[in-house]
Parts: C-alpha cells; structure tokens; sequence
C-alpha cells in the first residue's frame, strides 16, 4: 500500500491516511471497551454477555436513543456501501456491513472508505467510473 500511496496525489493520499487512521484509533478504542465490557460480563458465558450488552443499550431512554441512531445510521451507511460497491467495483461490501455490529460502525464504515478511496485513485479510475455509469443507464 505504500507504494500505491507514493502514486496518488495530495488529497487522495491526505484522505487514505485520514481514513487509515480513523480506522486504527476506532478499532483501538472500540476494541478497549468492548474487551472491558466481556470481561466484565464473562460470568454468563456468551450468551450472558450478549444479553447483558442488549439489556444495557436499552435500560434507558438515552441508551435507546444512542442504539436506535447507531441503528439507523448503520442502515443507511449499509446503502450507500453497497451503492457505492457497485460504482466502484468493491468486493465483499457485506463485509463492512456485518463488521459494524460485530466489530463497530467506527472500524468498518472508515475501512470501506479507504478501500473506496484507494479504488478512485487508481490510475484509470475516472474511466472505469465512467463506463460503469454509461453501462447502468
């Protein structure tokens, strides 16, 4: 991938950093709480460590605010994925869509952007967009 990013340009480069990142801090961040939250929910087993995070993301009306709105953005960010997975020819979108619940929504949605954004900067790319849409309409 260094290679590829020595290629691209400015903002292409500049954005695949941004998202590579953004990736890392979120699957660090994501990953701290949700290893704290099983160890200290592992009495249950799976199963009672699954029902404890569902039981907690809906005690109260703020947790249920918080989960329908990840909810509901995860839905739409799922669209747009798969839209734009098609345009641009990305392989396993559902991949990203699953990581969002299993992984979080702040590691798979800024993973699908750099694998994107390292499809727009591909030498060619504007052309094969191009063929893409022309051949849709």
């Amino acid at each position: 991938m260094a290679r590829r990013l020595d290629e691209m340009g400015a903002r292409d480069r500049a954005l695949c950093v941004f998202y590579g990142l953004y990736t890392v801090v979120g699957f660090v961040a994501m990953g701290w709480m949700a290893v704290d939250f099983i160890v200290g929910h592992s009495d249950g087993g799976t199963s009672g460590v699954i029902g404890d995070f569902l039981r907690d993301a809906t005690t109260n009306l703020a947790t249920k605010f918080v989960y329908a709105d990840l909810t509901l953005v995860w839905i739409a960010l799922a669209g747009f994925m798969i839209s734009e997975a098609r345009r641009h020819r990305i392989r396993f979108v559902w991949a990203y869509i699953i990581g969002a619940p299993l992984l979080a929504l702040a590691v798979s949605f800024p993973l699908f952007m750099l694998v994107r954004q390292l499809k727009l900067a591909a030498p060619g790319a504007g052309v094969e967009t191009q063929r893409v849409r022309v051949a849709a309409e």
